[in-house]
C-alpha cells in the first residue's frame, strides 16, 4: 500500500510540476509582425518616420504597413518622359501592389553586403505640411544614398529631390500613405521615381 500511495504522490508532483501556475504572471509576447524599428502610427509624422526606416532597413513587411490600400504613386513630370521614350507603361497603374512589387526587387538588389541604400527625409522650408484630423499632406526633401562597394572603392550615388505625402487616419486611428507626388524640382536629373521605375515588372 505504501509502495502504491508514494507512486501515486510522485506522479502527481510530476505532472504538477509540468503545469503553468494559474495564478502566475503571463509571460510577454513578442510584437506581432515584423522586425525592425516600428513605431505605432499616431500620428501622420511617425508614418514617414517608420517609412525612412523600412527604407534603410530594407524591411518589405513594415514598409507596406506604412500604405493604405489605396496607395497610389504618381509622378507626373517622368510619365510624361516615359511616354515619349516609349515606356510609358512604367509609371500607369501604379497601385499598392505595383509599388510592393517595385519596392521588393529593390530591396533584393541591395541584400548583398556589398550594397547598401539609405534614406533621409527632411521637412521642407518652402513647403509647409498641411495635417488636420483625419487628412494630411506632408512635403518632405529626401537624399536616397546608394553605396557599392568592390574590392577596390567604393562608388556613392546621391539622388536628392521633393516628394509630397498625403495620409488619412484608418482603422485603429492608425495613419498610412495613400498617395506618394514626385515634385519637379529645377536642375535636378534623377530622381526617386527614376530609381523605383527601374524596379517595376
Amino acid at each position: 500500500m505504501k509502495k502504491y500511495f508514494l507512486m501515486i504522490l510522485i506522479a502527481m508532483v510530476s505532472i504538477t510540476a509540468c503545469l503553468k501556475n494559474p495564478f502566475g504572471t503571463r509571460d510577454a509576447q513578442a510584437p506581432a509582425g515584423s522586425s525592425g524599428t516600428w513605431e505605432t502610427p499616431a500620428t501622420p509624422e511617425v508614418v514617414l518616420l517608420n517609412f525612412m526606416f523600412a527604407v534603410s532597413e530594407m524591411n518589405i513587411q513594415n514598409y507596406q504597413l506604412c500604405l493604405s490600400d489605396e496607395f497610389r504613386f504618381s509622378s507626373p513630370q517622368d510619365s510624361i518622359e516615359a511616354e515619349g521614350e516609349g515606356n510609358g507603361y512604367l509609371y500607369r497603374f501604379w497601385d499598392k501592389a505595383a509599388e510592393v512589387s517595385s519596392t521588393e526587387n529593390m530591396f533584393s538588389s541591395f541584400a548583398a553586403e556589398s550594397r547598401s541604400l539609405d534614406l533621409i527625409l527632411s521637412t521642407s522650408t518652402d513647403n509647409p505640411d498641411s495635417i488636420g484630423d483625419s487628412l494630411a499632406v506632408m512635403y518632405r526633401d529626401y537624399i536616397v544614398r546608394i553605396i557599392d562597394v568592390d574590392s577596390l572603392s567604393a562608388d556613392t550615388t546621391i539622388i536628392e529631390g521633393l516628394a509630397s505625402f498625403s495620409a488619412s487616419r484608418s482603422m485603429f486611428n492608425w495613419w498610412s500613405l495613400y498617395l506618394w507626388s514626385e515634385i519637379p524640382v529645377s536642375g535636378s536629373n534623377d530622381n526617386w521615381a527614376d530609381l523605383k521605375a527601374e524596379y517595376r515588372n
